[in-house]
């Protein structure tokens, strides 16, 4: 990630936390507590996996919820949900840069989880692509880390 890319992703974090926390200071307590902590988590989470996807293309956090219920909330489907989306956006994005090698991946593995404080963790990029030349190999991972922010492994 560019610095000034980076410095512009960690001043959103900073802004969506902080109007959150506002937002959550002001909301009155009652039977949409749980919907708003539900649509405030689900921003600050977009935010933060913001680098993950081009949205001017198409946005996965719309399609992931466009179906969601928020009446009747649950954590752990919220958090599997939001699992799918950025396991979704960082395929697609490797797809397509692997699409400028003139290469298909064969498959891709991506190992995500969330923990107790609901940060999205990326444990694990592996890809598999048969008859890729060492050069395009290592062209190919410098340019997914970077577009990604995490290790690729290319097999």
């Amino acid at each position: 990630m560019e610095t000034e890319a980076f410095r512009q992703w960690c001043l959103c974090i900073v802004a969506a936390s902080a109007a959150a926390t506002f937002v959550t200071v002001i909301m009155p307590k009652g039977s949409m507590e749980k919907t708003v902590r539900a649509v405030i988590g689900i921003f600050v989470v977009s935010v933060i996996c913001s680098p993950l996807a081009k949205f001017d293309k198409s946005d996965f956090l719309v399609e992931a919820f466009a179906d969601y219920d928020y009446e009747h909330a649950n954590m752990q489907e919220l958090r599997e949900c939001m699992v799918s989306a950025c396991k979704t956006a960082i395929d697609s994005n490797i797809r397509e840069a692997a699409e400028a090698f003139d290469v298909y991946p064969e498959s891709v593995q991506i190992q995500i989880s969330i923990d107790d404080k609901n940060c999205i963790i990326i444990h694990k990029i592996a890809i598999k692509i048969l008859d890729l030349s060492p050069k395009n190999k290592e062209d190919l991972s410098e340019k997914l880390e970077k577009k990604l922010g995490v290790p690729v492994e290319i097999e």
